[in-house]
This record gives C-alpha cells, sequence and structure tokens, in this order.
C-alpha cells in the first residue's frame, strides 16, 4: 500500500543576525504520522564567535501556554561551513516549530524543512 508524505516548510531561508533568536512557523502535526525535520545553518565568510542552536519546540496546544523544548543542536564556527540537523517528530507531537539562536558577532543563514508522512 502507498503512503503519502507532504512537505512543509517550518523556517524559510533567512538570515538569522548576531544575538537574535529566530523562530520558525508553527506546523500543526495534529493529523500526521510523524515528520522528519531537517535543518540547515551556514556560516558566513566569517564565522560567528558563539556558534548557532538549532532548537526544536513542540506544544499540545498551538503554543498557547504549553512549550517544551526537545532538541537542541549546535553548529560549527567555522567560515563558510554548513551544517545539517535532523530531527524526527514522532506521530504522538500536535504541533511543533524550530527555532534559530545563540550566535555572536556574526550573522548565519538559516533554514528549516520538514517531510511529514501524512497517510499510511
Amino acid at each position: 500500500m502507498a503512503s503519502t508524505k507532504t512537505a512543509k516548510t517550518f523556517q524559510s531561508s533567512a538570515t538569522n543576525t548576531a544575538g537574535s533568536t529566530t523562530t520558525g512557523s508553527t506546523v500543526s502535526l495534529t493529523t500526521s504520522y510523524g515528520c522528519l525535520m531537517t535543518a540547515k545553518i551556514t556560516n558566513g565568510g566569517t564565522g560567528p564567535t558563539i556558534a548557532c542552536d538549532f532548537i526544536v519546540e513542540v506544544s499540545n496546544d498551538n503554543f498557547s501556554a504549553d512549550t517544551k523544548e526537545v532538541f537542541r543542536a549546535t553548529a560549527s564556527v567555522g567560515a563558510n561551513d554548513v551544517n545539517y540537523f535532523n530531527f524526527e517528530l514522532p506521530a504522538a507531537v500536535m504541533y511543533a516549530r524550530s527555532k534559530f539562536s545563540g550566535n555572536t558577532a556574526q550573522s548565519v543563514t538559516i533554514e528549516c524543512t520538514g517531510e511529514e508522512l501524512t497517510t499510511i
């Protein structure tokens, strides 16, 4: 039997400036059988002094009061480095979003996509 998968965007390509936090779009997974998130962090010609973190947050009430960090990974600080991180969201997750934060001195380019299993 064939399954159906749907592409998701948690964070379109953007710049996370030094000292900032960029929070991606909330994705509803209430009817999902799971989703694989893939984040990309790209340093510029001069790497940040402290690297950028990729953070995954989940919620059962669409982030109105209930927010939990479930994953964090730290990129490198090298010039022009490209870092990829994957995190698999299980079927029990209702809402998820990405965050990028922590880089100092230099901006980095960020993005996060997903592949959701919608039907089996």
